[in-house]
């Protein structure tokens, strides 16, 4: 009895220091992960010099083609914002998949403006989302974005139509 007692002690402190060393990544990654989702939603470009490392990847569907560096990051964003002036990203959950990695859940939305025709603008769109996000020493090393596709345009007032097969 004695020394299932102790394995019951050395299981529950096991587990213990184990939850606690899951939850201090979150409490490092969580703040660094929000002041990103800030720069998407009109903050400072500048900001992602300290929060994401320099050969940054994003990878966005539907082709998931791979964009490298913190450059091509900030071109990425400022051309999300330049066709969507209000476009907003509304975090939902975080959770880790470990201490390199965690997933985002998050809804988008934004209403498209044509800048070589200001006078095309579509309704205001949202869709959900999610990204994957990779980290190391504190700084975000990538991301690959998923939404549906479909409801975004869908919103914009597109539709989908069948192909007429003769």
């Amino acid at each position: 009895m004695k020394k299932l007692s102790l394995a019951l002690v050395f299981l529950f402190f096991f587990f213990l220091l184990n939850s606690c060393q899951v939850e201090k990544p979150k409490v490092q990654i969580e703040p660094i992960v929000q002041k990103y989702l800030s720069v998407w939603n009109g903050g400072s470009l500048d900001s992602l010099d300290s929060i994401v490392s320099d050969n940054f990847e994003t990878r966005n569907g539907p082709t998931f083609e791979s964009k490298i560096g913190r450059e091509a990051l900030k071109k990425y964003i400022i051309e999300t914002r330049t066709a969507f002036p209000d476009f907003n990203v509304s975090g939902k959950q975080i959770t880790l998949l470990g201490d390199t990695a965690l997933v985002a859940l998050w809804s988008i939305s934004g209403t498209y403006y044509n800048k070589e025709n200001p006078s095309i603008v579509m309704p205001k769109t949202s869709s959900p989302g999610f990204s994957v996000i990779f980290f190391s020493d504190n700084k975000l090393t990538g991301e690959w974005i998923a939404y549906s596709d479909l409801s975004w345009y869908k919103g914009m007032g597109y539709e989908l139509t069948i192909p007429n097969k003769k």
